[in-house]
Order: structure tokens, then C-alpha cells, then sequence
């Protein structure tokens, strides 16, 4: 075979053998699966990280092993060729000259001996498929079973993979009746967790639509066997007799169990009265061909099944149905008549072509919507029939489709408002919206200066009866948009400002499209999508409006007022908009929320007032401010703009501000307090100009008065009156407070008290030291697990865990270990040095990856540390790709399942250890696997030929054998099920290796995966993340906090400790509550929102159990600032009362009156009381 190996360790190695002598030692179809994994590789050739990765499977080998192997392999070279990895692989594996001279050249690989691991191996002695299982244990072949697998994957939930029962209904369309649908989801749900598996697809498909129709028939007896013992009650057999109709004196059936009907006895039944059960049957055949995707076994009951769904679903109520040509539908009759194969569906002759459609070459832009195909125009109804969605799916898959592109028309009926006629009728001819986008180019230094220009950015077909929201979540999500940082607008004058808002979500599409007095056979209209940029936050349209002067219509100032696009327009005072040109909604909605405050705001809507500002100073920062501020009330209060640009008052922030001055997203808050002290500076000092204070009090004097013992309410009304004189202004008037801070001396309870002013109230919401855990514990006698809640410190450590959780479930600490499980099913490696399978007392449960999952595992009695092992449940699953290892790359290690404990005493047997693994899953195990299926069992089904698994030896990841050398490629060493004494290494996991066969018939993972909730989750979850209330936030404000520097107790006569009490003294007219989001949090370095919501009253607050001092007075909200998103990248809208008390919605430029019920109270950051006096 001119088999050459060098004698000298060198980089350059001859060939083994040949390719072509190479080919003469594998099959067919082992050269086939090397070529085609071969083929993988996009550069032709194989590099060093694919030949460890992909040849040798990531197996733990030392380094110097690995690139001598490449090296080997490559023939010296940097790469590895195919001719080289075929001659390499062969002659290690089947040529024994090869491998003996292999093994004299390479000493270190001596271990292999003439037996190296397997680096490819056919494929009927690979893993066994699970296609071949199931078609082996049902009257499907294989190729229908992987077909079923793809619609399966289309009609369930992939985050189970399952079909829950709205996802049943789902696949259904709503072609079968609600009462059969539900009875029959039952019957494929065998396990009775409201989930159906592919398993219980497959096998109750074969058994209702496969094999002799006599099972076929039995099997409808289980749509009425409500308690699932697979036999029929006398009032069982009563409610069938009930829905099939069946007289009297055919009501038949025979009772041969025990007075009840078996599967059987209704069969034979059935066959005699296949009247009464012939529509049942056919709904039946129905749903599992065209549903659920099981081809019909011939022509003739393709055809017979087809026809009984075309004649019982053409009348329903259906909202959506898909338009076929008719040409095409009497040929695929014609056709399955004559068992002929139809042709693929053809729709040219009812589809329309794209010369004036927004997807044609001119525009070349995107279409997002799930068709953009168009009708012919002025169709007639022979033209065409329409048909149910899943009867539409079903022809995909049976014939496929003849035009590659725009052959698919999904249309929606709908009610008659939607038409001209005023009929219900089907939408044969959608809208086409074509969606402008701004030009996203910049100047050359980063500036905006000119509004942008629309150029066409995607399109969609879509129908009338769309919402706004609904097509703005679409682009949303076609267009991979962020949340909240886009909105629609509707074209009126293209690059003109006659744009309108679209800031109603309700509004439908045929409302907008009739608005705009088109015909309607036009179908087509321009809207904006609007992005707004995320590193200035700014909205283009807005900025268009700033620099233009015009204003913002919006479509709900429209429809609320009947207003027209004029600049006559007069609305109510306050109820305007305010433009956001650069990232200033923070301003806008302190603005909003300010203005509300009465008093305030008609202090400086009055001129006498500006003059004397303006007489006082007027190039003062502060004067300036007001003045621009006042002129904004003005302009507001006017209300001849639905919305405006305030430019000037943002200039004058800009330029008396250093914190203010970029474009950058600030705070609400800390906007509100210095738009406060600004005005407040300004007044006091106009104030002090015009009417100068008294004399000073001799400091003297004072002091000497300081002497003087006072009690809590002297020095309160001594500090209030000293701050007033210095600080006289309309917004101290308005808006300021008191607060108590008291010192309290932890060791004689002696206090004293110092009060200060507050113009807002900030209150922490609850950013607490604790985390969530959620821990699952494991009894080692195989009952339902139980799920526990703790709130426990976020510097808490394992042994805590397990003191709480044996506490709660009632096992000893000492038998109880915690297990922490990856969200990839990989359990936490313990410390390196640390040879117990027990994680650390000390290791702080914050190490814990997130989303990870916590276990408690009940230990077997009188076992000592190194008397047990955790088990997981492992399957090598065979990826049914070309692959080249046959032992490695060719199998996916997957750990799944409950971690077990496996006890190890000194006389512990191989078969001990497999018994007390079949205890804990006793549970779990089908006893009885599909005993409607007709067909053989497989000995590895039945617990007396031994057991459906096999233990193995393996490492801390469970992934490689834990006791062979690398090199040796192992999976695990198994553990021999016999009497003989086992000895388990220190540290060395066990893996359950599952038969192919057992695990899918047998295994049940609904029940294993089921779990009970003790109270305590519930409880700790709802203190964890239910809402707070504003009186908790209070309480929290007022929480005594101890402080680390002793300081001097006059009576205690020593430096003591002491506890710092802030207490409400006295309440302002107007009370600002900052909700304390934000706070910096330590151990991540970083800021953090707290998103709890706050309960909050919006009237008859009544703040007297939290004031030292109550006055009897309640409050009521005015308005609210609501934050969204991140601190650096979120967005602030208010709430605030009109002049009519209605709410209003102020969103930048846009405003919207709202019920009292859609405040948006979750978003809640900065609230604004009004105090109601009492008569």
C-alpha cells in the first residue's frame, strides 16, 4: 500500500498512507460524512484551534500532546488538507501497521496500544437516533417523524419546546370547535402536566392516523375518558352517547371491564355505528394532517381529508384567511382525483404586479411586513377561493410553491365600518405604507443647524384595522429600534411642516387613511418614523419645529378639539407642549409639573411683578432666568400653539448654568431645584432692594438668648423665623419646610435637636441589602421536590443557607447540601484543593453565577463528607451532522434533570448504587409507555431486564471520563450494575447515562421537573418586588441611623454613641417628593434604579402620622415627573392638572388628556402636592 513512516521526530512527516489506499479501509458512507464534515470548514483547510475543537473534541490533553498530534496530522504543514486528515484518521484507526509504527515513533501515546480511541466509526454504530425511536415504536418512518419535528418546531413553544394549549389553538386557526379542540389537546396530553411533547405528539398521531383502522377508531374513546384510566364510566359512555347524538336503542357499547367500556369494546362499537362517529373521526384526521403536519399516506386521503376541511371550514367566522387562485385549486383537485401529484400552488394568476408599488426597483427599500405581495386589481370572486390558514401551511408542506417570492396573500375580514358599503367583507387589497426616515447625515463638526430631509426608508402592507402602537411595535421590531426611542408621524406636506403627530396608540389605520380624502383604491400613504438620536436625545421633527418657529400637530389634539392645521388655533391655558430639540425632556417635565403651582406661576404672569425684578437687576444670572421663565408661563398660558420651541429659556439655562449647560441627559430633580433657587434669588433679592430689612440683632444678644434651656417648639420657631428673615421670597412661602434632626445617645436615650429647612422631601424607596434566593429541596425518598423563598444578606455565606433551609424543610443540617446548577446545567465546581463534593460553608452565596439554580439535596444517613456523590442525568446526543470523531465531536454532552446524591458506605455494591438511583426516580419513570401504540417493546423499557441506564466515572464538568488519561478520549469509566464491592474516587462525580430508547419513552421530564412551592416563596417575593407605598417611603426617611463617631453626652459626662432620627416638623403648601431612584451601588461600582413602584394617593393624602407638628390638613397631587429607562439614557414625562382639574399627559411636545386611572403610577419620580386647608 506504500505505507511510509520517518524514523526521526521531525516536523516534515511523510504521508501514513495514501488517500486513495485510505478509502479502501471505510465505507461509502464513512468517506461520505469525513467529506461532508470536511466541508464545514470555510477555508478548505483545517487550522490548530479547529483540529483541538472539532478532531479531538476539546478533550483536556496537554498542550505538547495536542501539537504533536497536529503535527501529525498536518504532515508538518500549518494547516490540515483532506487528503492528509483521511490518510491520518484511516491509518490510525484501521491499519494496524500504522498503528504499531504510529506507537514506535510516538512513545507518549503508548497508552493506545492497538487500540486508539475511535476518530470515526459508521453510522449503525453510532448512537441511535431519535427519529429511529420513535419510528420504531410507532407506525411512522423516520422521514415523517423528522418532518413532524419541523412543524413541531413552527406551532410550539420554543422556549419549552412544547405545545401548551394557546399555542394549540394557535395551530388549530380556529377551524375545530372549542369543546373537541380542549378534549382533544387532552388526549395528546397523556402525562396531564397542559403540555404536549413531541413524544406524545408523534405517538398519538400514529395511533389516531396511522395503523389498523379499528385502533384507529378506539383511540376517540379517550376524548371522553375524563378521569384517564383508559375505560369509559357509565356517565362517561352517557356524555359520548350525548354529543354523537346516538339514540336510545344504538347506545350499545359493551362493558367487559368491570362495568366499564374499554378502548376496545368502543371500537368495535364504532365500526358497527360509524355514522354516529364518522364527523369526530374526520375533525380528527383533519387536525393531524393539516395542523399538526402528518402527510396523509395517499392521494385519495390527501383529497378526502382536504375536501371534509374545505366544506366544514368554509362558512366559519374565521378573522384571517389565505387567498389561492382558482385555476390552481381545481387542478389540484383534478389531479388527487386521478392520483396524480398536484403542482405546486401557482398564484400568478391572481398576483398583481409592483410598477407603482413602494417595494419597486425605484425606491429599493425594505418591506417589514410578513407580505408585500399585491391582488390584480378588481378582482372577482371566481377568480379566487379563500382558505383557512393551516389548510394554506398544509400545502407548503405537501406541494410547496411555484413562485419563489410574492406568492403568499394572508387577508383579514372585517366589519363593515372598514368599507365603503358599510359590509363585512374579506380586505383583499391591504394598505401600503411607505415609511420616511430623516437623513441621517451631520455636518462636518457634529452640529445640527437644518432640519433634516425625508428619504424612503422601509415599507409595509398591512391592514386598515392596525393600530398605531401595533405598527410602531412592528418597526419597533423589524427595524431592531429600542424601546421608546421611536414614533410615527403622518405625512401631509412632505419636507414642510404639516406633519402630524401620531400620539394616539388607539387610532386604527383606515381613520388616518380617510382623514387624508383619498379614493380608495389608492391604498397607499406616507407615514414618518421618527428615531430619536441617541447620543444628544434629540427628536428631529422637534428640532425642524425649534428652528422654523412653527409648531407640532398632534393627531390627539385633533380629534380632541376638532382643530384644524391653522395658526388661528386658541387652546386651553397650560395645556401646551414643549418641544424637545436636544435632550431637555427633563426640563420639559419639571416645567410642566411647576407650572402647575398656581400661586407661582400667576406671581409671574402678573407685569408688576416682572418690573420689579427688572428694576432690581436685571444682568443678574438669576433675574435673567426668571425673566425667560415667566415669558415661557406667558406663552404657555396664551395657549395660541399646541406646542412650542422655548428656545430663549434654554439659552438663558444654558448660559447661567454650569451643570445645565451641554446636551447631556440630566436629572428632573436637581433641574427643579435650581430653576427653584433661581427664582428664589431673584425675588429675595428684588425683595431686599425695594423693602431693606430690619437691623440686625446684636450677635450678643443672641447668643446670650442661646443660653436660655429651649424646648423642641422654641428652637423650632426661632430657626423657621431666622430663616424666613434671610431667605423672604414667595417660593420660601410656597415650598419650604422643616425637618427635625435629632441626636439620640444610644445609653441614656438623651436628645437634642437641630432644625433645618427643605424645599423637597427625598425619600429612599427601598434599595435593600438582601437578595432573593429560591432553593429547591431534594428528598432522597423521591417525593415531589418542595421550592423554599429566603431573603437573606447579600454578604451571607452557604452554611447560612443551610441553616435556613434545614429550619424550613425539617432535615438535620448535617444532612444537607447545597448544589449550585448553571442555567447550561453545569454544577459549581467546588475549590480545587477541597476534595469533598460538598460546596464550603464559607463560600458567600454572592460568588453564585446569575441565573443560576439552587439545591438542597437530602444526604443518606450515617455517611460521613466522603460518603456520597452528586449524580447528574447526562445523554450523549448524537447531532445527526457529518462529524469525524465518532467519540467526541460527534455526540453533544448535555446534563439535565434533578442532581441526585449517591451514597457511598464501605460495603457499597455496583448494584446498590444502580438501585438507589432507581429509587430517587421512581417518580419519574413511565411504568407503562404508550399502551394504545401497536407494537413491540424493547427489553430496555421493562425494569426486570436490568436498568435503562448506566453509571459512569467522570470529571467535575461531567462531560470527560474522571480516572482515564486524556488521551484516551473516554466519556466516563462505567460502574458494573453487580455484587461485586465499587470503589469511587475522592472528588470524582457519577453520570447517569441514559439507553437512547429509555430515555425517550420512559424518562418523564414533566414530572421530573415538577416542584411544589412552599408559602414562604410567595411571601418572599412579594416583600421582594410588590410595590411600595408612599407612607412606607416615610417610615423608611425616618429610621433612626447610627452613627460611627462617638460623640461627647453631657449627661453620661463620655463620648457615647448616638442614633440620627430625621423627623417631619412642619409641611410647606406645596410638598416636592423625590423618589429616590437612583442610588450608587458599592459592590457593583455603579449607579443603579431602583424600579419598584411606589403606591401613592392622588388625593385626601394625609401626611399627619409622619409631621411632629400636623396641622389637619390633607393633600392632593397636582402633577408627577415619571422616568423611564437607564439614568444616562432614559426619558421624563409628567401628569399634571389642568385649569379644568382633567389630567393631561405631557409628553415633550405633545399633551393628551387622560383619566384619573391611566396616570402612569410605576414611573413615578418626582410627585407635586397642593395642600387642601381646612375651612
Amino acid at each position: 500500500m506504500g505505507n511510509t513512516i520517518l524514523t526521526g521526530r521531525s516536523n516534515a512527516i511523510a504521508p501514513i498512507i495514501s488517500a486513495e489506499d485510505a478509502r479502501t479501509h471505510i465505507t461509502e458512507e464513512e468517506y461520505r460524512r469525513i467529506r461532508q464534515a470536511f466541508q464545514r470548514f470555510k477555508n478548505g483547510c483545517i487550522d490548530y484551534d479547529e483540529f483541538c475543537y472539532h478532531v479531538l473534541g476539546g478533550a483536556q490533553i496537554p498542550e505538547d500532546k495536542r501539537r504533536l498530534l497536529f503535527s501529525f496530522f498536518s504532515h508538518g504543514a500549518e494547516t490540515i488538507s483532506f487528503d492528509n486528515l483521511l490518510s491520518s484518521l484511516v491509518g490510525l484507526c484501521r491499519v494496524e501497521e500504522v498503528q504499531s509504527r504510529f506507537i514506535e515513533e510516538y512513545h507518549e501515546f503508548a497508552s493506545w496500544g492497538l487500540s486508539p480511541p475511535k476518530l470515526t466509526i459508521p453510522l449503525n454504530d453510532s448512537y441511535i437516533s431519535f427519529y429511529e425511536v420513535m419510528s420504531y415504536v410507532t407506525h411512522l418512518s423516520v422521514k415523517e417523524v423528522i418532518e413532524l419535528e419541523k412543524v413541531f418546531a413552527t406551532i410550539s413553544d420554543r422556549a419549552v419546546c412544547k405545545l401548551n394549549v394557546e399555542k394549540w389553538k394557535q395551530a388549530l386557526g380556529g377551524c375545530f370547535p372549542d369543546t373537541y379542540a380542549e378534549r382533544l389537546f387532552a388526549v395528546f396530553d397523556e402525562n396531564r402536566d397542559c403540555q404536549i411533547d413531541f413524544r406524545e405528539l408523534v405517538c398519538t398521531l400514529s395511533a389516531l392516523c396511522r395503523g389498523p383502522h379499528p385502533g384507529r377508531i378506539s383511540q376517540l374513546a379517550r376524548i371522553w375518558d375524563v378521569d384517564c384510566d383508559k375505560l369509559l364510566s357509565d356517565e362517561e359512555l352517557s356524555n359520548m352517547y350525548a354529543d354523537l347524538g346516538v339514540p336510545v336503542e344504538h347506545q350499545t357499547v359493551t362493558k367487559s371491564a368491570n362495568g366499564k367500556a374499554a378502548l376496545v369494546d368502543f371500537g368495535i362499537w364504532a365500526q358497527e355505528n360509524e355514522r354516529y362517529i364518522a364527523k369526530y373521526y374526520s375533525m380528527a384526521l383533519q387536525i393531524g394532517h393539516i395542523c399538526l403536519g402528518l402527510r396523509p399516506e395517499s392521494k385519495k386521503m390527501e383529497l378526502q381529508v382536504v375536501n371534509e376541511f374545505e366544506s366544514r371550514a368554509s362558512e366559519l367566522p374565521l378573522s384571517e384567511w389565505n387567498i389561492v387562485a382558482s385555476g390552481w385549486h381545481s387542478e389540484y383537485r383534478t389531479l388527487l382525483e386521478a392520483e396524480r401529484t398536484p403542482n405546486p400552488i401557482d398564484n400568478s394568476g391572481i398576483k398583481g404586479t409592483r410598477e407603482d408599488s413602494w417595494t419597486s426597483r425605484l425606491l429599493q427599500v425594505a418591506c417589514i411586513s410578513a407580505e408585500s405581495a399585491r391582488l390584480k386589481p378588481d378582482l372577482l370572486p371566481m377568480d379566487y377561493i379563500r382558505v383557512p390558514v393551516p389548510l394554506w401551511r398544509a400545502w407548503l408542506r405537501w406541494h410547496g410553491c411555484a413562485l419563489t417570492v410574492d406568492s403568499q396573500f394572508t387577508r383579514k375580514y372585517l366589519d363593515g365600518e372598514f368599507f365603503e358599503d358599510n359590509k363585512p367583507s374579506l380586505e383583499l387589497y391591504p394598505l401600503e405604507i411607505l415609511f420616511l426616515g430623516h437623513d441621517r447625515k451631520k455636518s462636518h463638526d457634529g452640529t445640527e443647524t437644518t432640519p433634516r430631509s425625508l428619504t424612503p426608508w422601509a415599507c409595509a402592507q398591512v391592514s386598515r384595522s392596525m393600530t398605531v402602537d401595533e405598527l410602531l411595535a412592528l418597526c419597533k421590531t423589524e427595524l431592531r429600534l429600542g424601546d421608546g426611542d421611536a414614533r410615527l408621524w403622518q405625512v401631509v406636506k412632505e419636507n414642510e411642516e404639516g406633519n402630524v403627530l401620531l400620539d394616539d396608540g388607539n387610532q386604527n389605520l383606515h381613520q388616518l387613511y380617510t382623514a387624508l380624502g383619498k379614493t380608495k383604491k389608492v391604498n397607499k400613504m406616507k407615514l414618518l418614523l421618527e428615531v430619536r438620536e441617541r447620543g444628544t436625545g434629540v427628536w428631529p421633527e422637534e428640532l425642524r419645529a425649534s428652528l422654523s418657529g412653527k409648531q407640532i400637530t398632534a393627531a390627539s389634539t385633533l380629534s380632541s378639539s376638532n382643530a384644524q392645521l391653522s395658526d388661528d388655533y386658541t387652546g386651553r391655558p397650560g395645556a401646551v407642549g414643549l418641544v424637545n430639540y436636544g435632550n431637555f425632556c427633563y426640563r420639559n417635565a419639571g416645567i410642566q409639573c411647576l407650572a402647575r403651582v398656581s400661586p407661582l406661576t400667576q406671581y409671574l404672569l402678573e407685569d408688576e411683578h416682572l418690573d420689579e425684578l427688572k428694576k432690581a437687576n436685571t444682568k443678574r444670572r438669576d433675574v435673567e432666568t426668571t425673566i425667560e421663565y415667566a415669558k415661557l408661563l406667558r406663552e404657555m398660558w396664551a395657549a395660541k400653539k399646541k406646542n412650542i420651541a422655548p428656545n430663549d429659556f434654554n439659552d438663558a439655562i444654558r448660559m447661567n448654568s454650569d451643570m445645565f449647560e451641554c446636551s447631556e441627559q440630566h436629572d428632573c430633580q436637581e433641574f427643579v431645584a435650581f430653576l427653584l433657587d433661581q427664582l428664589h434669588t431673584s425675588m429675595y433679592e428684588a425683595n431686599k432692594t425695594l423693602h431693606p430689612p430690619p437691623p440686625a440683632i446684636d450677635p450678643k444678644k443672641e447668643e446670650e438668648n442661646h443660653e436660655i434651656e429651649e424646648t423642641d417648639e422654641e428652637k423650632a420657631e426661632r430657626s423657621w423665623t431666622e430663616y424666613e428673615k434671610q431667605n423672604e421670597s414667595l417660593v420660601t412661602q410656597l415650598f419650604t419646610g422643616q425637618l427635625r434632626s435629632r441626636l439620640v445617645c444610644r445609653t441614656c436615650q438623651s436628645s437634642s435637636s437641630v432644625f433645618e429647612p427643605f424645599t423637597s422631601l427625598s425619600l429612599p424607596i427601598g434599595f435593600e441589602d438582601v437578595d432573593l434566593y429560591q432553593v429547591i429541596v431534594v428528598h432522597r425518598d423521591g417525593r415531589i421536590p418542595r421550592r423554599y423563598g429566603f431573603r437573606l444578606s447579600r454578604d451571607s455565606k452557604i452554611g447560612h443557607l443551610r441553616e435556613v433551609v434545614a429550619a424550613s424543610s425539617g432535615i438535620s443540617m448535617s444532612h444537607i447540601t447545597i448544589q449550585c446548577m448553571s442555567s447550561k446545567g453545569t454544577l459549581m465546581s467546588r475549590s480545587p484543593n477541597h476534595r469533598s463534593s460538598n460546596l464550603r460553608d464559607e463560600l458567600p452565596l454572592s460568588s453564585f453565577p446569575s441565573g443560576a439554580r439552587l439545591y438542597a439535596l437530602e444526604l443518606p444517613e450515617s455517611t460521613g463528607e466522603d460518603e456520597w456523590r452528586v449524580a447528574m442525568h447526562r445523554k450523549l446526543q448524537y447531532n445527526h451532522e457529518p462529524h469525524i470523531l465518532g467519540s467526541t465531536a460527534g455526540f453533544i454532552v448535555s446534563r439535565f434533570g434533578l442532581p441526585l446524591i449517591v451514597g457511598l458506605d464501605e460495603h457499597v455494591t455496583g448494584k446498590k448504587l444502580y438501585e438507589d438511583v432507581m429509587y430517587q426516580m421512581h417518580r419519574f419513570m413511565e411504568h407503562s409507555v404508550n399502551s394504545f401504540s401497536s407494537r413491540a417493546h424493547d427489553p430496555c423499557e421493562d425494569d426486570a431486564s436490568g436498568f435503562p441506564f448506566t453509571l459512569c466515572l467522570v470529571d467535575q464538568n461531567y462531560e470527560w471520563c474522571g480516572q482515564c488519561p486524556a488521551l484516551r478520549f473516554c466519556r466516563g469509566c462505567p460502574i458494573r450494575p453487580d455484587d461485586n464491592k465499587v470503589f469511587i474516587p475522592a472528588n470524582s462525580p457519577i453520570a447517569v447515562d441514559w439507553f437512547p430508547i429509555a430515555l425517550y419513552l420512559r424518562y418523564n421530564h414533566s414530572e421530573e421537573q415538577a416542584c411544589e412551592d412552599d408559602p414562604s416563596v410567595a411571601e418572599t417575593w412579594s416583600r421582594h418586588f410588590a410595590p411600595s407605598s408612599l407612607e412606607h417611603c416615610i417610615e423608611k426617611f425616618s429610621c433612626p441611623e447610627t452613627l460611627d463617631a462617638a460623640i461627647q453626652c453631657d449627661r453620661c459626662e463620655k463620648k457615647t454613641t448616638r442614633d440620627k432620627v430625621m423627623t417631619i416638623w412642619k409641611l410647606p403648601k406645596y410638598l416636592i417628593i423625590h423618589l429616590k431612584r437612583f442610588e450608587f451601588l458599592r459592590e457593583q461600582g455603579r449607579m443603579g434604579k431602583c424600579k419598584r413602584t411606589v403606591n401613592f394617593p392622588l388625593k385626601h393624602f394625609d401626611p399627619a402620622p409622619f409631621v411632629d407638628k400636623p396641622d389637619g390638613n390633607t393633600y392632593e397631587c397636582i402633577a408627577l415627573a415619571n422616568h423611564y429607562g437607564q439614568l444616562s439614557c432614559g426619558h421624563f414625562i409628567a401628569y399634571a392638572k389642568s385649569n379644568e382639574d382633567k389630567w393631561l399627559l405631557l409628553n415633550d411636545c405633545s399633551v393628551r388628556e387622560v383619566s384619573e386611572e391611566e396616570v402612569d403610577k410605576q414611573g413615578a419620580y418626582l410627585l407635586f402636592y397642593e395642600r387642601k386647608d381646612v375651612k
